[in-house]
């Protein structure tokens, strides 16, 4: 039994048929089998009572001697225990992202309100991992990853992260996946709190530019997220049995906030709304097609607001349009929330930001008292005499007309 040298493999023929086995006399186990066109490096040994026949790799990408070493580190591994050809048949069968992805659509997705933006970006900004062992997917490339989104649409980039990071916690649980999770530690873009909502001057270009769409469905769409302040999905998921025309009243049976919520339907919505025409077998009020419901209104969204050039306002900034003007008629933070069904009040506090009226209110009068504060100043110094003669005393409407002029 030879020792395995090049010279040996390179002198060896390829059979026509079947394998042919050339074993080393140093190590004892190790050997090339050559089949009719390809020549493999091997090890054979008896692990927990059963002979293996682990497969290191094909002469030509491997040196005799790096195959030699890697032989080696099987026999160490074995000789403390371990199973390494068990270990190669459990990788080629470890899970891929894409059948975590399958898993999470079955068993979480269902659960969630969110479902639907969780399917979006499973099949934009994370497909191409979904053919990756999970083991394979390193902290590192979900770090590139989120900065590469990041570029563009930082609150992206972040919700991807979050939702990779359920999802190998739900592998974990589910057994399958052992490691780390790489989705952990890393730090977020900062987000901004948006405050944009169709201003009273943008309104009436806004509306006049919604009747003008043709779709009476999305029109329809529109008006309740106007008059309502609802969220996106809850529009458009809305059902006919969820809501009243007699008691003017809509019941959206899941929110957010894992509950049901009642609004009152307006008088111009209520109009709208007792117009639509019900289609047969679609329960849904913002018909879609085959029985389902609208998706995405997006499109027509973009024709209505590039016509009134409010481009920067986004669907969701409707809804905010609706807590603002309350805010701005004096509505308190409690009726808001309740409005817009927040769990939290301290989310419903931004629309204290977008009321200035109570703030321009208490500036003026401030100003109104430090300019009365400098009148009577001058009033308690009328009489005395200087050299240059007597100071007069400045009227308020005086001094209110010298402050206008050193700021013009």
């Amino acid at each position: 039994m030879p020792k395995l040298t090049k010279r040996l493999i390179d002198d060896t023929p390829f059979p026509p048929s079947g394998q042919v086995f050339i074993r080393d006399s140093v190590l004892r186990g190790f050997a090339l089998r050559v089949t009719k066109g390809t020549k493999t490096f091997v090890l054979e040994k008896r692990v927990r009572g059963r002979v293996r026949r682990i497969t290191i790799g094909p002469y030509g990408p491997l040196t005799v001697d790096q195959a030699r070493k890697q032989a080696e580190a099987h026999v160490g591994a074995i000789a403390q225990g371990e199973d390494p050809a068990q270990a190669r048949q459990d990788r080629v069968r470890e899970p891929t992202f894409g059948d975590l992805a399958v898993l999470y659509e079955q068993r979480h997705l269902p659960m969630k309100r969110s479902a639907r933006d969780d399917r979006s970006m499973l099949d934009t900004h994370l497909k191409d991992l979904k053919t990756r062992k999970l083991s394979d997917i390193s902290r590192n490339e979900i770090v590139l990853l989120h900065s590469k989104i990041g570029e563009t649409a930082p609150y992206l980039a972040n919700r991807a992260v979050a939702l990779l990071r359920k999802m190998f916690n739900l592998a974990k649980d589910w057994g399958m996946f052992q490691g780390e999770n790489p989705a952990t530690r890393i730090h977020f873009f900062k987000e901004k709190e948006r405050d944009r909502f169709v201003r009273p001057d943008e309104f009436p270009r806004l509306f006049a530019a919604s009747l003008e769409e043709p779709d009476e469905y999305v029109r329809g769409a529109f008006f309740t997220y106007l008059f309502t302040g609802a969220r996106r999905e809850e529009v458009l998921t809305m059902r006919w049995e969820d809501i009243s025309l007699e008691q003017a009243e809509w019941r959206i049976p899941q929110t957010k906030a894992d509950s049901p919520h009642v609004l009152p339907l307006a008088g111009p919505l209520l109009a709208v709304l007792s117009k639509l025409p019900r289609q047969d077998g679609n329960p849904y009020v913002f018909a879609g097609r085959n029985g389902s419901h609208r998706v995405n209104i997006k499109r027509a969204w973009g024709r209505i607001r590039t016509k009134v050039g409010v481009s920067d306002v986004r669907l969701h900034d409707l809804r905010r349009t609706v807590g603002s003007w309350l805010a701005g008629s004096g509505e308190s933070l409690q009726l808001i929330g309740a409005v817009l069904n927040h769990s939290n009040i301290s989310t419903t506090r931004i629309y204290a930001r977008l009321d200035l009226d109570p703030l321009r209110r208490a500036l003026e009068q401030n100003a109104s008292k430090m300019l009365l504060t400098v009148h009577k100043h001058f009033q308690r110094k009328e009489g005395r005499k200087h050299r240059r003669g007597s100071i007069p005393t400045p009227s308020l409407p005086a001094l209110q007309r010298l402050v206008s002029a050193a700021t013009n």
